[in-house]
């Protein structure tokens, strides 16, 4: 997700008026008649103070800090109408945390009280399309819940020809963005996404899940969104394209085959991780 090109990132904030911070005013984050304050950029973009964040979330200011600390998620200075520097946290930030704790079952005694559904429902609004953003999944299909990751990046090499960009979630799953799992069978990179009843039918009837997950990972200059599915969503999208007589989606399944992808996975980020001591 860009950024506005000046903002400072994982620097501490100061008393001390900085021409080069961004300025921001105070506006409000709403959802279903509810509102929590938070800051927004003249581009319309919004982020909340760990303080802003902890009565979003329900959970104690120093918590929330601390969690988006351990898991070094995104952070960002900017300047306040007084010349104040404030450390705030896009709200795709809030959306992971809530994530978590969903996952996690802590969110049972939320004060606003509501169901998983509507969960899921507000962590999509935190990460409600902004300008410049890729096109959202077909929601002809992509109706159930709305989850969001942190996840790290690690290149497979399946074969001579063939290499595919994994993203590791930080509970270990494996999952590859929408439009790297098409290129990589050098198919339309837009096929999961926009409005499309007819795709969606294919997909229900290759028992595709209909959750979102967003992955946040981080790039060398600050974060990017990747919608993605599962490697097992993406081995049976790969063999339905196969069945059409794709060739590359033939040659990465018999690619797949030989040591099975889960194996291969686990081989490079165990050899990405030898390289780095070195």
């Amino acid at each position: 997700m860009n950024r506005a090109k000046n903002i400072k990132t994982n620097v501490q904030p100061n008393q001390h008026q900085d021409a080069q911070l961004p300025r921001v005013s105070i506006s409000y984050w709403r959802y279903h008649g509810k509102a929590w304050r938070a800051y927004q950029l003249p581009n319309g973009a919004k982020f909340m103070s760990d303080r802003q964040m902890a009565l979003l979330v329900g959970q104690p200011k120093n918590m929330v800090r601390e969690f988006i600390e351990s898991r070094s998620l995104e952070t960002l200075i900017l300047q306040v109408d007084n010349g104040k520097a404030v450390q705030v946290y896009p709200l795709s930030v809030a959306a992971i945390y809530l994530s978590t704790l969903l996952k996690d079952g802590d969110l049972d005694k939320h004060p606003l009280g509501i169901s998983r559904g509507e969960w899921h429902s507000l962590i999509k609004a935190l990460c409600k399309k902004e300008p410049g953003r890729e096109s959202m999944p077909n929601p002809c299909f992509f109706t159930g819940d709305y989850r969001v990751e942190m996840a790290s990046q690690i290149q497979l090499e399946l074969g001579t020809n063939i290499s595919i960009q994994i993203l590791v979630l930080q509970s270990g799953e494996y999952y590859i963005e929408y439009q790297e799992g098409l290129k990589c069978i050098q198919h339309h990179t837009n096929w999961l996404v926009n409005y499309s009843p007819k795709k969606a039918r294919t997909l229900s009837s290759l028992k595709i899940s209909p959750d979102i997950v967003e992955c946040q990972v981080r790039m060398q200059k600050g974060f990017q969104s990747m919608y993605s599915l599962s490697i097992k969503d993406w081995l049976s999208l790969w063999e339905y394209f196969a069945k059409q007589k794709n060739r590359y989606a033939i040659a990465l399944l018999k690619a797949c085959a030989k040591s099975g992808i889960d194996v291969l996975i686990a081989r490079a980020i165990a050899e990405s991780e030898l390289s780095s001591w070195a």
